[in-house]
């Protein structure tokens, strides 16, 4: 499988096309801008195409687009948890919510999937993919 844009893979045709329509969602709610779930939601749903397009940027480097990808489902999964807090405040209907909930869901299983091609491919055992903490952190002890 030979890629030769970002915009060739599914699952970013798929996110991006998602957080556009997060945004038109959230953009109904009144006085969005108030509501610190909107930007929340804004953020992680436009975090996931941004995620797969940097790692594209890696992808002769795999396990760094690897270390992307999981990221991009980490904030696809992080979506549906705020889709679930904006339903429970009656902020969205619950048809559009399961809806996107699903979405997400769906999404979050193709990249998996895409993840686990990639793992297969190039024969990386995931105690190899570790993220690179920044050496100034405390350390539990």
């Amino acid at each position: 499988m030979f890629v030769k844009y970002v915009e060739d893979l599914e699952i970013y045709q798929i996110a991006l096309q998602l957080a556009k329509e997060i945004y038109e969602l959230t953009d109904k709610i009144p006085f969005n801008w108030q509501i610190e779930e909107v930007d929340d939601i804004r953020h992680s749903s436009s975090s996931v195409p941004s995620n797969i397009e940097e790692g594209f940027s890696h992808r002769f480097y795999p396990k760094q687009f690897l270390r992307y990808l999981y990221i991009a489902m980490g904030s696809s999964d992080e979506t549906k948890s705020h889709l679930k807090k904006i339903l429970q405040k009656n902020l969205i209907f619950k048809d559009n919510a399961e809806y996107y909930i699903k979405k997400y869901k769906n999404l979050s299983i193709k990249i998996l999937n895409f993840i686990t091609y990639l793992r297969k491919k190039y024969y990386i055992n995931m105690s190899t993919i570790a993220l690179q903490l920044p050496h100034n952190l405390p350390h539990n002890r």
